[in-house]
């Protein structure tokens, strides 16, 4: 599967992202399929939720009042939950691969190990007797 990002959704992640540091940022990515392209997606819009995390430095949680609008809004498909990595690489972490958000289609986390270079990937999550991930593929363009 491949997931298109139009610039404006990647740059809003980064400063969002930024903005956020030293804790983790989080949001939802809003979209649908890519138009004429069977299995793929394309990202629309970047919805940047509040960290209500204990502690939002190693973690990320997202208020139940704050995201269930997008999740009932048939207008505006969630199509991916993003979160920010301040300090690791972007590879779902041990509590990342506990989420119970499986059944949204992409999982995308944004490094900030090195600020100067952002490193973004997307992944999906399946559930099973055992949790697994792999990455996606993903096209930013204009």
């Amino acid at each position: 599967m491949n997931v298109y990002i139009n610039q404006k959704v990647y740059n809003d992640l980064i400063s969002h992202s930024f903005k956020r540091l030293p804790e983790e940022a989080c949001g939802f990515i809003l979209g649908g399929q890519a138009h004429g392209k069977n299995e793929e997606l394309q990202a629309s819009t970047f919805i940047p939720l509040r960290n209500v995390a204990s502690n939002p430095r190693n973690r990320f949680d997202i208020s139940p009042v704050e995201m269930l609008p997008y999740l009932m809004d048939s207008n505006n498909t969630v199509i991916g939950l993003f979160h920010s990595h301040p300090t690791a690489p972007p590879i779902p972490s041990e509590q990342d691969l506990q989420t119970l958000w499986h059944a949204i289609p992409t999982y995308w986390i944004l490094s900030m190990l090195q600020p100067q270079h952002p490193k973004l990937q997307l992944y999906q999550i399946k559930k099973a007797t055992s949790t697994t991930y792999h990455k996606l593929a993903f096209v930013i363009g204009q």
